[in-house]
């Protein structure tokens, strides 16, 4: 009786231990929950080319503990190319740490700044960030590639209840606002032959006469 009484009083500590993890870790939850690409209004992602496009996304905190504003960003953005509407189930992305953004500087505080829990009155409010950046649809495994997607970036000393809500892909298959434009991986005539091409014809006219000196 005692080592059963012993067992299941452990058990209760240990559940308690966990539930009160659980529930003071992570309770601050950054959702991105709509992003769209708002110029130009006909977007093709050719090879290799850079295009500058706009958007903006929305983010609100829909975990229960308020996130007080501060001197630094609580997230930054990223976009990717993805073979995956589903950014965390994709095999293929690019670049693998994300393109760069630029934020509008009217939209620079808003990163910065107080973001309530869902459990206060008013809950978090939802901001709406517009940014511009400049991506390239890559040579390398172009086809396979059927989104454009845009992340948060978080800290992990901010702390993030789950990943799940982080990210939203646009489709290459319609133009703004349905989808982030069109991807064309046909070779344009400033495309014909890429840098790695170019090394790779350059090693097949010197092979031979290597060959031929030894």
């Amino acid at each position: 009786m005692f080592m059963m009484y012993g067992r299941f009083d452990v058990a209760s500590w240990l559940l308690v231990i966990c539930i009160g993890v659980q529930r003071s870790f992570g309770e601050v939850d950054f959702a991105l929950t709509s992003y769209e690409v708002t110029g130009p209004d006909l977007v093709d992602y050719r090879l290799g080319e850079d295009v500058i496009i706009n958007a903006t996304v929305k983010v609100k905190n829909v975990g229960s503990d308020d996130v007080s504003s501060g001197p630094t960003n609580h997230f930054g953005l990223r976009l990717y190319f993805s073979n995956n509407i589903n950014l965390e189930d994709a095999t293929l992305h690019t670049p693998s740490t994300g393109y760069d953004v630029d934020v509008d500087d009217s939209d620079r505080d808003k990163m910065k700044g107080g973001f309530p829990g869902s459990t206060s009155n008013p809950p978090s409010p939802v901001r709406q960030i517009s940014f511009s950046a400049n991506v390239t649809m890559p040579f390398y495994n172009c086809t396979q590639y059927s989104h454009l997607c845009t992340k948060l970036k978080i800290p992990v000393s901010n702390g993030n209840d789950g990943t799940d809500n982080n990210f939203h892909c646009l489709a290459l298959i319609a133009q703004p606002p349905l989808g982030a434009g069109f991807r064309d991986c046909r070779p344009s005539s400033s495309t014909l032959v890429s840098p790695s091409l170019y090394n790779v014809m350059i090693i097949g006219l010197l092979l031979p006469m290597v060959l031929l000196v030894v």
